[in-house]
């Protein structure tokens, strides 16, 4: 997997090898990775795996801002897949968040950019918190942004491609000194598209359908 972090001019890019790995090929990845000092820090704790025709990444993460000021980040974690250039799919995500601070502090969406998006190749395949989101904190404490999903508990979400990877993308301003936790899961399963001469056998079986409908 690779995780890259932007912040402002400044980006950084990790790539994450599993800690372990299961006998059915899902990967667990822990660790913790930070963009220098007084900067910010991220820790994650995720599970992934993919294939030709499937691919599911699903845990917590969370990023401290530690430089003092206000920060705008742009989160990516890709999963590569094995799939063909061939396959249409179906897709599901999800995304909760808290702010957590040690004092006042605050998170917000960037102006019109939804905080979470799941991509496949290039293409969108969901979108998360679309709205614009400003969560404020006068105080230590926990405050929860609440969960939003899409695409069911199975994938059902319709997407042109399956493509060579899905990404979680995530984009929001963090004050300074203020930690943003995040559980976030992207699924998606592939769909054949079907080869010319199946979608003429098709064509003609409905032309028949149609005529005998009419007698």
């Amino acid at each position: 997997m690779q995780l890259l972090v932007n912040s402002g001019s400044f980006g950084k890019s990790f790539v994450l090898n599993p800690s372990s790995t299961s006998g059915g090929g899902v990967g667990t990845y822990v660790g913790s990775v930070n963009g220098g000092t007084s900067t910010w820090n991220l820790n994650y704790n995720f599970s992934a795996a993919s294939g030709a025709d499937a691919a599911t990444q699903s845990g917590t993460f969370s990023i401290s801002n530690l430089s003092g000021v206000e920060r705008t980040y742009s989160i990516r974690l890709t999963l590569p897949t094995t799939a063909s250039a061939t396959l249409t799919g179906l897709f599901n995500g999800s995304l909760a968040a808290t702010l957590i601070t040690s004092g006042a502090g605050y998170f917000r969406s960037v102006e019109a950019t939804p905080v979470w998006v799941g991509t496949t190749d290039t293409v969108n395949v969901g979108a998360l918190f679309t709205s614009p989101l400003n969560i404020v904190r006068n105080s230590s404490g926990a405050t929860s942004m609440g969960t939003q999903t899409f695409g069911g508990s199975a994938p059902s979400a319709p997407a042109p491609v399956f493509g060579s990877n899905i990404a979680i993308n995530l984009n929001f301003v963090l004050s300074a000194n203020a930690t943003v936790s995040f559980s976030s899961a992207l699924g998606g399963v592939s769909v054949p598209i079907p080869a010319p001469g199946a979608l003429a056998l098709l064509g003609v079986a409905s032309l028949g359908l149609k005529r005998r409908r009419r007698r």
